[in-house]
């Protein structure tokens, strides 16, 4: 009989907590068995109020500030390096694969730190006008973000499924299912690395228990799909999506600028030249 190595928990608003449902559920690798809660509906409607508040601290931080906290981030990462590596080993990679998605999981997070107070003058405009006045395409963060990650045995698409949102100022729901131990193992981490509470909230389950609660939040700004689902998940959380009016993206770019546009939102300011 396999011995369960270790029963994890949801990482919300900076604690961790058990599903409110009691409910797990198991994740055999080669050598290990966990345990994952279960997210329910009202595990989701707490992390949404977490990240609601979590969404006003991480942008009452200056961009010096979050870029330290990211590149905190990679430090632990990088001290806690042969624990992953064990880690993704038992996922069926081996350990020269390991390293190398290791490595880039903090290539990744350095380069997303960097890019914190320099992405609004990459993605802002001046506009040319007719008149004496200024036309300046000022970029925000769109808030509340669902993002749901792929279920690739990988340290780095993770980061990927959080960072570009977080980087721009948006506070992030992470959703894991059969990658979910690699997701609370980060959470650890993401604990010791001074991030705002509520700011990132990991969670896990099965998504099409959810799918329909995801889609009709009104508190959720934006739904990412980084996994493949299904295609009546796809209809489920467009229709619910479209009913609480929110942006969906389906399997968005995860590295380069691109990656960061489906997260802001564009306001025009105009202002007179004067004399």
């Amino acid at each position: 009989m396999t011995e369960v190595k270790k029963t994890y928990k949801h990482y919300v608003d900076g604690k961790f907590v058990r599903s409110e449902s009691g409910k797990v559920y198991a994740i055999d690798l080669k050598n290990e068995k966990y345990e994952i809660p279960l997210t329910s509906k009202k595990d989701l409607r707490d992390a949404v109020t977490s990240s609601k508040a979590g969404f006003a601290k991480w942008n009452s931080l200056t961009m010096y500030n979050k870029s330290q906290i990211l590149y905190r981030l990679s430090e632990m990462i990088e001290g806690n390096k042969e624990s992953y590596i064990i880690l993704l080993q038992d996922h069926g990679l081996s350990k020269s694969e390991a390293k190398n998605d290791i490595e880039n999981s903090i290539n990744t997070i350095i380069w997303y730190a960097g890019l914190v107070d320099k992405w609004e003058q990459l993605t802002g405009n001046l506009n040319p006008v007719a008149g004496e006045y200024f036309n300046i395409s000022h970029q925000e963060p769109i808030g509340v973000t669902f993002t749901l990650n792929s279920n690739s045995i990988s340290l780095d698409d993770l980061v990927k499924s959080f960072l570009p949102a977080l980087t721009v100022g948006c506070s992030v729901i992470n959703f894991s299912e059969k990658n979910a131990v690699i997701a609370l193992k980060l959470s650890e981490d993401i604990n010791n690395s001074d991030f705002p509470a509520g700011s990132l909230n990991i969670i896990a389950g099965k998504f099409e228990n959810i799918v329909e609660d995801v889609g009709g939040h009104v508190e959720i700004k934006h739904a990412v799909i980084y996994d493949d689902i299904s295609k009546e998940s796809k209809t489920i959380i467009g229709e619910k999506g479209s009913e609480s009016v929110k942006r969906i993206s389906f399997q968005p770019p995860t590295s380069g600028l691109s990656s960061i546009l489906p997260f802001i939102e564009t306001k025009t300011v105009w202002h007179p030249k004067g004399k």
